[in-house]
């Protein structure tokens, strides 16, 4: 769900947006339910429904589908947050955090997530949903979930670094008016190119007046040279190796000195990577023999990749070269999103992707029943998890950074640490909590620390910054060792 890598990847605007004219949703239904949280019965009500977004003239621009959960009390409290969570892509729906993460009710799991589950499929219970602490809004962006466009508007207009951010803050000044929560706290949270879009949304939400106290990323990316490897920046491919030193771990691929600790094997490759990888590669065709084979052989141990293999390829394997000749012998493949489970043959896409292609099919069959039988959205619309139309068509151009300076030019990826810089240092109370997965080949913890490392804030913020790892992959959550941690950690986070 993150880079140009994959259909599932991963801000002033064009169109500013306004609250919607209408006092009420479309198609809307609710209905009460309870969820056991630490012994806790908790009461809440879920929404479902289409809530229209105006531009700055009045005229009605989308329909976003949202659903929403509310805690309910005895009697109301402007101090309870509330919580816009959206998922990544470009072009992908909610489905993800909502029913396999943070919703009350979530897919059935067991394990340690490297289980792929066979039909049928149900929805369970969720003992780690954030409900206890935060109400909770899921948005689909539009061309996903049943988001739709106003008729007459064309939706690629929407498919927009810029556009995309626009709406989305539309859409939360939109609810927080219809539901009557302007008093109370903010929280973003996204996954995957959620990074780009909830960087970007936190400081255009300011720019609109509406603060966020905090943000939290799942599996983010905020810069996509971190993670995009190309033959003129070797920046991705370094940030990488630890991952794959991971990866080759977990498979038993690494040679025994580096098999006795999963930790110390990281921490041995990240310094070898900072002190040595990087200068050899600096020096190209002008690096010697006798320092390629030496690196070669390095590299080798890290990765668990064929020597030869390596130095033939000048020292450099990309993620999904990776994902391919680890276990290649044994006809078998990474998943990009959670190197721990494997696939039959190398590595073609999401198509052959063990943990994409199994996980979605259940979550989408699971989505479908919930929304129109269990909550009563009647439509006769198949609810739309991912959209390659969206990615495949998206303008990532609008979301380059400016140059530095009028006579210089900018051609890199889309960047949005110095929006996410600019959030932090206009609200001093702004808070961020980042998650990342230990065996997460798609946006690997090494590239999100470096993002997060070379934001430009006074040392006195970083603070504000915490960044974590978890067993698991990009859905880290899919693990529910890593997601009981994971509920923990953010527990604390809300309560800071």
């Amino acid at each position: 769900m993150a880079g140009k890598r994959t259909f599932f990847v991963f801000f002033l605007f064009l169109v500013a947006f306004s609250v919607a004219l209408s006092t009420e949703q479309i198609n809307e239904v609710s209905k009460t339910n309870t969820v056991v949280i630490d012994g806790e019965n908790i009461t809440y009500k879920v929404t479902a429904g289409l809530l229209p977004v105006a531009d700055q003239n009045g005229k009605e621009m989308v329909r976003i589908f949202s659903v929403s959960y509310e805690r309910l009390l005895e009697r109301e409290d402007p101090s309870r947050p509330v919580t816009f969570a959206f998922n990544g892509g470009p072009g992908v729906a909610a489905m993800f955090l909502h029913l396999g993460a943070f919703g009350p009710r979530v897919v059935d799991r067991s394990g340690d997530g490297t289980e792929i589950p066979a039909p049928p499929y149900s929805l369970v219970d969720n003992p780690y949903t954030l409900l206890d602490v935060t109400d909770l809004v899921f948005i689909d962006p539009v061309g996903t979930g049943y988001s739709e466009v106003a008729d007459g508007i064309d939706p690629q207009r929407f498919w927009d670094v810029k556009e995309d951010v626009a709406v989305f803050a539309g859409f939360i000044q939109s609810y927080l008016d219809w539901s009557g929560r302007r008093r109370s706290p903010v929280y973003i949270l996204g996954e995957s190119y959620g990074g780009i879009r909830g960087s970007y949304l936190a400081s255009y939400l300011q720019d609109l007046g509406v603060f966020p106290e905090g943000i939290i990323f799942i599996s983010p990316v905020f810069d996509l040279g971190t993670i995009q490897w190309s033959s003129m920046d070797d920046t991705a491919l370094a940030l990488s190796i630890p991952t794959y030193t991971a990866a080759a771990w977990y498979h038993g691929k690494l040679p025994a000195y580096l098999m006795t600790d999963l930790q110390k094997a990281i921490d041995l490759s990240r310094d070898w990577v900072e002190e040595e990888y990087i200068v050899s590669l600096w020096k190209g065709s002008g690096l010697s023999e006798e320092r390629k084979w030496e690196a070669a052989s390095k590299l080798g141990d890290f990765t668990g990749i064929d020597v030869e293999v390596l130095y033939k390829r000048d020292l450099r394997v990309n993620a999904v070269e990776f994902a391919t000749l680890l276990l290649e012998e044994e006809g078998r493949s990474l998943s990009m999103y959670d190197a721990r489970i494997t696939a039959f043959g190398p590595y073609v896409g999401d198509s052959n992707d063990e943990t994409m292609f199994a996980l979605s099919g259940q979550l989408k069959t699971c989505a479908n029943d919930y929304f129109k039988r269990e909550l009563g959205y009647l439509t006769t619309l198949p609810y739309r998890s991912g959209n390659a139309e969206v990615y495949l068509n998206w303008n990532w151009e609008s979301g380059r950074p400016a140059p530095v300076s009028p006579d210089s030019l900018n051609t890199g990826y889309p960047d949005a640490s110095k929006a996410l810089a600019q959030a932090i240092i206009r609200a001093p109370y702004f808070k961020v909590f980042v998650a990342s997965g230990r065996f997460d080949l798609e946006c690997p913890y090494e590239s999100v620390a470096y993002s997060l490392n070379h934001l430009e804030i006074p040392k006195s913020l970083q603070k504000n910054i915490t960044h974590k790892v978890y067993p698991g992959g990009h859905m880290i959550y899919f693990n529910p060792q890593a997601q009981k941690q994971l509920l923990e950690d953010l527990r604390d986070f809300y309560n800071r």
